[in-house]
């Protein structure tokens, strides 16, 4: 009776269990830039770069350039801002990535390339208010240092002096070579 029991439980658990699973789809699209390209597929092409050597850096730049070139539509524009954005030196170039970005603003049909867009123009101005701020903080210490510099140097200059005056006013000291 036991083996029976046992044996019912272990034929009927797994078909009770199977009956509650569903399958999963999909209820809306994901989200599209334009020309049926997914802002995934945007960021899964990105993120192909951030391995790249920077020759293949530089030619995978310029062959973005050119699809932008033969259609600068929304999405080819999208695409080479954030490479710009993003890119190691001497791709990146934050002033080029905000001109583009701000260029396809109005281009965007779809919210995710919106939300996108607005991330990476919220980025670029921090990075860019940033850099301004490095460079102003920059040429303080370069001036700073420039001040420091005077100021040992006078130090040296007042320290020869007293020095001078030391060895006026003990002249049998600096001859016996005190």
């Amino acid at each position: 009776m036991k083996r029976l029991i046992i044996l019912l439980v272990l034929s009927v658990v797994p078909l009770v269990a199977c009956s509650e699973f569903q399958s999963y789809r999909l209820q809306e699209p994901a989200p599209v830039v334009s020309e049926e390209h997914g802002v995934g597929d945007l960021l899964a092409e990105l993120h192909l770069t951030r391995t790249m050597s920077q020759d293949q850096l530089q030619k995978t730049l310029e062959s973005w350039e050119q699809r932008f070139l033969d259609d600068p539509g929304a999405y080819n524009r999208l695409k080479l801002a954030l490479l710009y954005a993003t890119a190691n030196q001497p791709v990146r170039d934050l002033g080029r990535a905000r001109e583009l970005l701000d260029e396809s603003a109005a281009g965007l049909d779809s919210a995710g390339a919106q939300e996108l867009a607005s991330l990476v123009h919220q980025f670029l101005d921090e990075q860019i208010q940033a850099n301004r701020k490095i460079n102003d903080l920059n040429k303080e210490i370069a001036e700073q240092n420039k001040r420091i510099a005077e100021l040992e140097q006078q130090q040296r200059a007042l320290t020869r002096i007293e020095q001078k005056i030391q060895e006026r006013d003990n002249p049998e000291d600096a001859g016996n070579g005190n």
